[in-house]
């Protein structure tokens, strides 16, 4: 039964089982014609077989009254989906571009070894270099000296390319201790490596993200193409590397491990080297990471390693009151649907300061654009982004979005009339709309604690979230997207009913709150 689901309504499964009753009493009623010619020695004519070609419109289909019956009682229950709908990130087919696990040889990186366990690894061949090194012969050579920055960057890229999650998770544990050791040589006058933003790009790119994907706003480019990027990689790989390199695909599926291991140690890295990146190389980082958690099929992951992340990313920020209006406006950019962009919100971790700070502000953001308004300077203090929610909630009737919705679509399509199945796929959009848009509302509203000052604030949100939302929305049993956005409303006015109860003001501020009964 279920295969005949149609998605977004019940009405195919109902349609199904009336025509099944349908199909049901034209064979008792063929079966009984049938035992009525054999009694009276008629023989067995030809029948008409259920669902034949020569059937008649009537049998073939329902009834009009039929239709009629299903169109009344059938029920939308996923106009307001519950995860985003996400994008095509990678690109399968252009894995391994530049390089991959049979390109990769560490005897290419023109490494000259100096002790015996990295001679012993210069003679290996390929497999028998990455078997010394998940067997423990690095660890041991760079127990007690620095790590060639070539080995890194070997390690680095084998790591993320290598179809074994296992091999790729043990080159990650070597990858890790030796950086960590690196960084507890306190007298040497160097930091330990970490990847540069080219060498992050390079193997997010060889893992088939284009390179739009990585650097995806015109005004936010680092100092290099997509050209200068395999060629200085290709460089590093000598003259095998870049001859093998166009092989097929190294990936048929999404490399999940690969791609949060990359994120786990770019992690460890900026955890023991908050200066290794400037700000402007951090804000590409910052964008690349929520570009990529919009991939389709990392939507049932948890990206727990790419909020540490951000975390760090966030807190290695050194004039941070002048770039969090620039990330919020980037951030803002980075997705045309208002679930995507909803999904970017709630990834940023809100633990942090810095974290709920970006989370409120990339909301007032969002909301300004969903609802077509111009832009206006982010305000700082809280007091001031609950006050502007007022504003913003008076515009998030449904109603009113739906308007909206219609006069936008009479004026791209002048000559079309709006039927009654365009108006409710209409309707449909605009109580999306506002069930991100109040979601939105809760993110700037309920991500962090409140003085009794702001209490006043709440009771006027309060009253505008059931005069202008609420009380618009006329719940049907057919209609189950209503009902879900009627539920999220009581859901937000109960938090913040929670909240001013816990805002208890002094005496003397009692009369500032005190609101008649209308």
């Amino acid at each position: 039964m279920k295969e005949h689901v149609h998605s977004g309504t019940y009405t195919n499964t109902l349609e199904r089982l009336v025509k099944e009753m349908e199909d049901t009493q034209r064979l008792d009623e063929l079966q009984k014609q049938l035992q009525e010619d054999i009694r009276q020695g008629r023989g067995i004519k030809s029948p008409i077989r259920i669902g034949d070609q020569d059937s008649t419109d009537d049998e073939d289909g329902l009834l009009e009254e039929h239709r009629e019956f299903l169109k009344k009682f059938s029920v939308t229950i996923d106009a307001i989906p519950d995860h985003h709908p996400g994008e095509e990130i990678f690109n399968f087919l252009n894995s391994g571009k530049i390089f991959n696990q049979y390109t990769l040889d560490l005897r290419d990186s023109g490494f000259i070894g100096q002790s015996a366990v990295e001679k012993l690894i210069l003679k290996s061949g390929k497999t028998d270099q990455i078997f010394l090194t998940t067997q423990g012969f690095l660890t041991s050579a760079y127990h007690y000296v620095q790590c060639p920055v070539p080995v890194l960057k070997w390690l680095f890229r084998m790591m993320s390319v290598h179809t074994d999650c296992i091999v790729s998770v043990q080159i990650l544990s070597t990858l890790m201790e030796i950086t960590i050791r690196n960084d507890t040589f306190s007298d040497s006058p160097v930091w330990p490596w970490i990847p540069s933003l080219s060498d992050i790009a390079a193997v997010f790119f060889n893992m088939g993200i284009d390179f739009k994907s990585l650097f995806p706003l015109e005004n936010l480019q680092p100092d290099f193409n997509e050209d200068d990027l395999v060629s200085e990689t290709q460089m590093t790989l000598g003259v095998k590397g870049s001859e093998d390199s166009s092989c097929k695909p190294i990936f048929s599926s999404l490399p999940e491990t690969n791609i949060l291991n990359v994120v786990k140690f770019l992690g460890l890295c900026t955890s023991i080297h908050p200066e290794g990146y400037q700000d402007c190389e951090i804000m590409l980082l910052i964008l690349m990471l929520f570009k990529m958690s919009l991939e389709k099929q990392l939507k049932q992951i948890p990206l727990v390693d790419f909020q540490s992340l951000l975390i760090n990313l966030m807190k290695n920020i050194r004039d941070w009151n002048t770039k969090v209006p620039e990330l919020c406006l980037a951030i803002n950019e980075l997705s045309s649907h208002p679930h995507n962009l909803l999904w970017l919100v709630q990834l940023v971790p809100n633990w942090t300061s810095r974290g709920r700070q970006l989370r409120q502000c990339l909301s007032l953001v969002i909301i300004s654009k969903l609802l077509d308004e111009k832009h206006e300077d982010i305000p700082n203090a809280n007091n001031l982004q609950i006050s502007v929610l007022h504003r913003y909630l008076v515009q998030m009737k449904p109603s009113d979005l739906l308007k909206k919705m219609v006069l936008k679509k009479r004026a791209e399509q002048p000559n079309d009339t709006i039927d009654d199945s365009l108006h409710l796929e209409l309707e449909k959009q605009a109580y999306y709309l506002t069930y991100i848009l109040l979601h939105l509302v809760g993110e700037v509203s309920c991500s962090h604690s409140f003085s009794s000052g702001q209490r006043k604030h709440f009771v006027h949100l309060c009253g505008a979230l059931e005069k202008h939302v609420k009380c618009d929305i006329r719940e049907d049993a057919r209609l189950f997207y209503r009902t879900k956005v009627k539920d999220l409303v009581a859901r937000i006015h109960g938090k913040w009913q929670e909240i001013i109860q816990n805002c208890r003001p002094t005496q003397g501020q009692l009369h500032d709150f005190w609101v008649p009964d209308s």
